[in-house]
């Protein structure tokens, strides 16, 4: 799968692959949390600003950001989405550069998208409120770089991405 130049150049940049290696290795265990308050970790959610999450039943998924919803400069739009079902972490990210062109994808996902061919990451898990603050800081903190970068790379260089 070919990633779009500006998404490609945004994760090497941020060193994504890296981070999120960390990142698993950090939020392993071996007993997940699996008696979450829905309310307590939206709670936590919004700490972080996001005062429009959504809780999704069905899913249990977190609707931090809707990509349509949240405009930046010159209309690039970010959109994060966290599930926490059983302990584990799953994040999903998306950026509209143009109204034409979405980038993004699962956090999971994306290092074998960047070509990482080493074994695979383990699912990130919590086994309390205090590793899932923890964890959601360090999401958070990687979402705006992300977005930092995006709006850098994309207005600096749209002619040639």
């Amino acid at each position: 799968m070919d990633l779009h130049p500006v998404w490609k150049k945004v994760l090497e940049e941020v060193e994504f692959v890296s981070w999120y290696q960390a990142f698993t290795e950090q939020f392993q265990t071996t007993s997940p949390f699996t008696d979450l308050s829905i309310t307590e970790a939206q709670d936590m959610i919004m700490e972080f600003g996001f005062r429009k999450t959504v809780y999704d039943p069905a899913n249990s998924l977190y609707q931090v950001e809707g990509v349509d919803d949240t405009r930046s400069v010159k209309g690039l739009g970010s959109g994060l989405s966290i599930a926490l079902k059983d302990g584990k972490i799953e994040v999903d990210v998306a950026f509209d550069l143009d109204h034409d062109t979405r980038v993004g994808g699962k956090f999971a996902l994306i290092p074998e998208q960047m070509g990482y061919t080493g074994p695979s990451f383990p699912t990130p898990a919590f086994t309390n409120y205090k590793e899932l603050y923890a964890a959601l800081k360090m999401i958070f903190s990687m979402y705006e770089d992300i977005g930092n970068k995006v709006i850098d790379i994309f207005l600096a260089e749209p002619a040639t991405m």
